[in-house]
């Protein structure tokens, strides 16, 4: 009768709580005194209630006699049923008293509060790393265990939550469970309607102060604002990085543990970020949907485009400690610091040579392999590093990008420009292992190794001549070619080598920098000294094929051969007389001037031709050169034994 009455005459002196029903009260009674009467006979599982008792027995039976008139999901026990549907009804009657959010379960509040509360009871027994939902507890227990005991049987994938498997298996089937009351559209997941339903509503409350951006979200603002201030109140305890935003750690912890739960299911290859996994897809499929703005290339990757971006814009944010260098990319920085570090972790497993990039590496396998992969489009030269071509092509463009601070020489290539600069510095790396010769240029120490074993590897297609060093070939072929691209400026003489019009240009200034040691003689070139050297020190490497005559000069030679030849191509401008050497005529003009240059510095006779002093000095030396093969007389002077000769010929010989 109290029930009709509306009498709650029953009242726990607990909590407070009225019940009509002294039955509801006992019930009731057995929650606060713990009392569990009712046992599952299945697996001894206590209850303080029958109805609790008799649900959970479905558990076991596999009966669900529950259903949802909604959706037709069927439940085990009636309460299960009873809080799916406020789901569907969108009545949230569980509010948080801290941020105000709204659950339609009680047990979700209860998690939810533990966020406020920061309570991390759940702790893994293996790192000791505390969670505040257990289920986050046995998601991470697979980062140790390597197990993802839930397996998708249509794709193979594999997940550690249950949940999560049926998010994705729900993508197979192409569920769309979830439908947008505003436009319709249809979503697998709840979490994803959520994040559209914004867009109709075009509720952007919370405002940046700074830049003026709006969000749907405050946690969004949060994270926004955060950008600004540069605040990082994230930290990864790993490494010491820190992050504005608690997912972008949580993606970053889940590179730390090696998981990888995004697979391509083309290569297999997995990724941590299911963006990575879709910019990875466009290496399959070929499409490169990011384009540069500024020169039109175009991209797969977006972090690809940002790098190109940076270049254009000369942005170089990325600074080295060590020796201030800036770089457009962090990972390029990174790479030069291992340089600074002395860090060489690729190993090329044929000669054993160490680099710090394994790109550096690929290039030298390439040069094992013999592979040329990098083709000039102007002369068809090849070469196996991309780098070496464009040093290539700026040859052919002309351009000097690398200019000395000393002396403003410039260079195309780098390399060439360092090795210039190591011999303004006197630095000399490069050692002959042989005669231990010291050079400052790794091609002039290869080119000095030609002389020790004897090999021309430079052979000219003109007069087979062959060459142990480069230049010297490519000097020698401008020669042939006729090209004098040096002009002196002075009387207009044009020359093949650079180095000639530097020996050739003293003659004008009269300046004789090269001075010989033995008899204090001065030069205007080194080569000549060089020449006038050997005459010293009897050198003849030049030999007459007809009369076997040896000579120091390979001019000289010539002017003999042509004696052999009898060419006369010294012709006197006053009287006409030809010579077939030039130091003939030059004699001969000083009898037409008198002008007598040759001064004998014993008894000071004067000659006009310098062969006629050489011939009286050995005179004063009484050096007896020319002998008489007839009766073995000595003659100091060829002339006089020519006299001589006459007289065993019977001949009068004719006095001077």
């Amino acid at each position: 009768m109290a029930t009709h009455a509306g009498v709650e005459a029953h009242t726990c002196g607990i909590c407070g709580k009225e019940f009509a029903q002294k039955c509801n009260f006992k019930i009731h009674m057995a929650i606060h005194t713990g009392v569990k009467g009712h046992e599952c006979e299945v697996c001894g599982k206590k209850f303080t209630q029958k109805s609790t008792l008799s649900g959970h027995t479905t558990v076991h039976t596999g009966v669900k006699a529950h259903k949802c008139d909604v959706c037709a999901k069927e439940f085990t026990e009636e309460g299960n049923l009873k809080r799916h549907m406020t789901i569907h009804a969108g009545f949230k009657e569980h509010k948080c008293d801290v941020c105000g959010k709204e659950f339609t379960e009680k047990s979700t509040l209860n998690v939810h509060m533990s966020v406020h509360a920061v309570v991390k009871d759940h702790k893994c027994g293996i790192c000791g790393k505390e969670f505040t939902q257990k289920n986050t507890l046995n998601r991470h227990m697979s980062v140790h265990t390597g197990v993802e005991a839930r397996k998708c049987d249509v794709c193979g994938k594999e997940f550690s939550d249950n949940g999560n498997l049926n998010r994705h298996m729900a993508k197979h089937a192409g569920v769309k469970a979830h439908k947008c009351k505003v436009c319709g559209k249809k979503f697998t997941l709840k979490s994803t309607l959520n994040v559209h339903m914004p867009v109709h509503t075009v509720v952007e409350a919370h405002k940046c102060g700074i830049c003026g951006k709006e969000f749907t979200e405050n946690r969004t603002l949060n994270g926004h604002i955060a950008m600004h201030v540069g605040l990082k109140a994230h930290k990864c305890e790993v490494c010491g990085k820190e992050f504005t935003e608690k997912r972008t750690l949580n993606v970053h912890m889940a590179m730390h543990a090696g998981v990888k739960d995004h697979k391509c299911g083309i290569c297999g290859k997995k990724f941590t970020l299911k963006s990575t996994l879709n910019e990875h897809m466009s290496v399959h499929t070929g499409v490169k949907a990011r384009k540069c703005d500024v020169c039109g290339k175009e991209f797969s990757q977006n972090s690809n485009l940002n790098r190109h971006m940076a270049k254009h814009a000369n942005v170089k944010a990325h600074k080295c400690q060590v020796c201030g260098k800036e770089f457009t990319e962090k990972r390029t920085l990174n790479v030069h610091m291992a340089m600074h570090a002395g860090v060489k972790d690729h190993k090329c497993g044929i000669c054993g040579k160490k680099f710090t990039r394994k790109s550096t590496l690929n290039e030298h396998m390439a040069m094992h392999a013999g592979v040329k992969d990098h083709k000039c489009g102007i002369c068809g030269k090849e070469f196996t590093r991309k780098s070496t071509l464009n040093e290539h092509m700026a040859m052919h463009a002309g351009v000097k990008d690398h200019k000395c601070g000393i002396c403003g020489k410039e260079f195309t290539q780098k390399s060439t420009f360092n090795e210039h600069m190591a011999m303004h510095a006197g630095v000399k790396d490069h050692k002959c292992g042989i005669c231990e010769k010291e050079f400052t240029q790794k091609s002039n120490l290869n080119g000095h190794m030609a002389r020790h074993t004897g090999v021309k590897a430079h052979k000219c297609d003109v007069c087979g001549k062959g060459f142990s060093e480069k230049g010297n070939f490519n000097r020698h072929m401008a020669k042939h070619a006729g090209v004098k691209g040096h002009k002196c400026e002075v009387c207009g003489k044009k020359f093949s080598l650079k180095s000639t019009l530097n020996g050739h240009i003293p003659v004008h200034t009269g300046v004789k920098a090269h001075k010989c040691e033995l008899c204090g003689k001065e030069f205007t070139e080194k080569s000549t000294l060089n020449v006038h050297m050997a005459m010293h020190a009897g050198v003849k490497d030049h030999e007459c094929c007809i009369c076997g005559k040896e000579f120091t000069k390979k001019s000289t030679l010539n002017e003999h051969m042509a004696m052999h030849a009898g060419v006369k191509d010294h012709k006197c401008g006053i009287c006409g007389k030809e010579f077939t050497q030039k130091s003939n005529l030059n004699g001969h003009m000083a009898m037409h001037t008198g002008v007598k240059a040759h001064k004998c510095y014993v008894c000071g006779k004067q000659f006009t031709e310098k062969g006629s002093l050489k011939r009286h000095m050995a005179v004063h030396a009484g050096v007896k050169a020319h002998k008489c093969y007839v009766c073995g007389k000595d003659f100091t002077e060829k002339g006089s034994l020519k006299r001589h000769m006459a007289v065993h010929a019977g001949v009068k010989a004719l006095t001077r």
